[in-house]
């Protein structure tokens, strides 16, 4: 097979569950929107004027046909899968605009949030993992592998309103809301970068902890190298596998998961437009978000599986892994050639 076959086939499977995901949340969605009590239109017409006890029946059949509600659920269904894949989301039910314009204004700020959030997030995670390997202490390595779970523990909004206190009204370094100068992104990102970074923290330690406990690790460390050239050149690269996966989760996280954030910062994103959506009534542009964020999220997961073979050679297409040497006559004991085995690289397969 050529080597754009074995690509292809190695592709495909990966880019028909992306596509199977979008279509399944699409489909999920719209199933839920249908099922939720109250006429939306009614309450898109309440939020518009104040009043849903008065309806203009020319109005009302308007309003519907806009939103894609004017026909039997399967014809909506069906209407709206053939937009979906056309790009058109839809129009807002409340201001008339349409989704597509909606989401595409506030992407730009949950965007910025987001992947900085990401950056320090991880960044911090490798660093503490790092020195949580290194640290001559027990007492030490302990306590560093025990700080990152506070990120989980203790709510974002609080994080945030600790963050506005100390370095907006006490130092007056940042700003405390809105989104109008370039600095207001960074304690929206920090606030949520620790939830982010212990995630991938207990992930990325728990590969290292098997890396560390690997035979090529002893060997090496028995040849005398230090612990940061051990984590360096054997423990990183073998621990990367399950941490790529855990990034490709944390984004998926991250598309939808920045309401909170910035409701305390009081900043235009994503989240807020889900909210919003949400108080409205606004199917249209629920649905909309949503569909949005499953992209990202399947995406974001076939990168990940993309990039496999680059992390591990052993994943690469037509990388058959290395046959055992037949045995000899004059053979040792198993028990040594289990030794020889396991200290062995499974990243470039040479002893070390």
């Amino acid at each position: 097979m050529t080597r754009a076959g074995t690509a292809l086939r190695l592709v495909a499977p990966k880019v028909l569950q992306f596509a199977f995901v979008v279509w399944a949340t699409y489909t999920v969605t719209f199933l839920l929107v249908r099922v939720l009590p109250g006429d939306p239109v009614l309450a898109a017409l309440a939020v518009q004027s104040g009043d849903a006890t008065t309806v203009d029946p020319e109005q009302l059949a308007a309003l519907r046909e806009q939103a894609g509600l004017d026909g039997s659920l399967l014809e909506q269904y069906l209407a709206q899968l053939g937009a979906l894949l056309t790009g058109d989301l839809g129009t807002s039910l409340a201001t008339g605009r349409t989704v597509v314009d909606m989401i595409a204004g506030v992407v730009p700020g949950s965007l910025a949030v987001a992947g900085l959030a990401l950056v320090i997030g991880v960044l911090t995670s490798v660093v503490l993992a790092f020195l949580a390997s290194i640290a001559p202490w027990r007492w030490l390595r302990d306590l560093l592998v025990q700080l990152p779970p506070l990120g989980v523990a203790v709510p974002a909004f609080v994080t945030g309103l600790i963050l506005i206190s100390v370095f907006s009204f006490s130092l007056g370094l940042l700003p405390a809301s809105g989104s109008r100068s370039g600095d207001s992104v960074i304690l929206p990102a920090v606030t949520l970068a620790f939830p982010v970074g212990a995630i991938f923290f207990q992930v990325f330690i728990t590969a290292i902890r098997e890396a560390e406990a690997s035979g090529y690790v002893f060997t090496a460390e028995a040849k005398g190298l230090g612990r940061a050239a051990v984590f360096g050149r054997h423990v990183l690269r073998n621990a990367l596998l399950p941490s790529v996966t855990s990034i490709g989760l944390l984004i998926g996280y991250l598309a939808g998961g920045t309401a909170v954030v910035e409701t305390v910062f009081s900043r235009e994103g994503i989240g807020r437009l889900v909210v919003s959506a949400v108080l409205a009534r606004d199917v249209s542009v629920i649905q909309g978000v949503i569909i949005v964020v499953a992209v990202v999220y399947a995406l974001a997961a076939l990168l990940v599986d993309l990039s496999y073979p680059l992390i591990d050679p052993r994943l690469r297409p037509g990388k058959a892994a290395p046959k055992p040497a037949a045995p000899s006559t004059f053979s040792i004991a198993p028990e040594a050639d289990a030794l020889t085995s396991s200290t062995t690289d499974p990243q470039n397969g040479a002893a070390k």
